[in-house]
């Protein structure tokens, strides 16, 4: 086992000081907005429904990018990003109540990557590995949003780098049909996500 790491790192070692650094690390920081879409819910006599078309965030990732060979690259990452949805619940002859919930998130992309100069494309799944919400809003009805972290996205995207320094856009979003599960009051029922999507503007740095 001893002999097995030392051989590891001693790869790893290479690789990043092979000419046209192989292995390189960085990180990444940015702005994100989203398009959240369900099908309207009908609860103990009223209605849940989408109350926000488009909602922004930030999010910030470390990035480790193996070059093989020089013009394709694998780069997982490791991103926790915040990211706010809103909720609109009507009860008969009650003021509609509007919920906001905000998420944190750390995420696990892995991505395949083509170079062309300084140009970049890029695309691969990414694994949700956990969440965390916080709801608020107007209206005393007690609400939560309970997200399946089994769900399994997809990233695409296209970028720019200058001697380390890069820029990128990507759209990140769920190729099935999800769920999630909401809890109002005591009651808890599924709700079918027609669309889940982002899309982040990101600044980084490799070294």
């Amino acid at each position: 086992m001893k002999r097995l790491i030392f051989l590891l790192v001693g790869v790893l070692l290479c690789a990043w000081s092979a000419e046209g650094q192989l292995l390189r690390m960085g990180a990444r920081i940015g702005i994100g907005t989203g398009a959240y879409d369900f099908e309207s819910l009908s609860i103990d006599g009223g209605t849940l429904e989408p109350a926000g078309d488009r909602v922004g965030g930030y999010q910030a990732a470390l990035m480790l990018r193996l070059s093989i060979p020089t013009f394709i690259y694998i780069q997982p990452e490791l991103q926790f990003s915040q990211r706010d949805y809103i909720f609109g619940l009507k009860f008969p002859s009650e003021p509609k109540e509007y919920k906001t919930l905000r998420t944190y998130r750390l995420d696990v992309p892995v991505l395949v990557g083509f170079k062309f100069g300084s140009v970049r494309l890029f695309g691969g799944p990414v694994w949700r590995i956990g969440s965390k919400e916080y709801v608020r809003g107007v209206g005393d009805t007690p609400f939560e949003v309970i997200f399946n972290n089994n769900d399994i996205a997809a990233t695409a995207g296209a970028g720019v780098e200058f001697d380390g320094l890069l820029v990128e856009v990507r759209y990140t979003g769920y190729l099935d049909q999800t769920s999630s599960m909401v809890k109002v009051a005591s009651s808890r029922h599924k709700v079918g996500v027609t669309h889940d999507g982002t899309v982040q503007i990101n600044f980084g740095l490799l070294f």
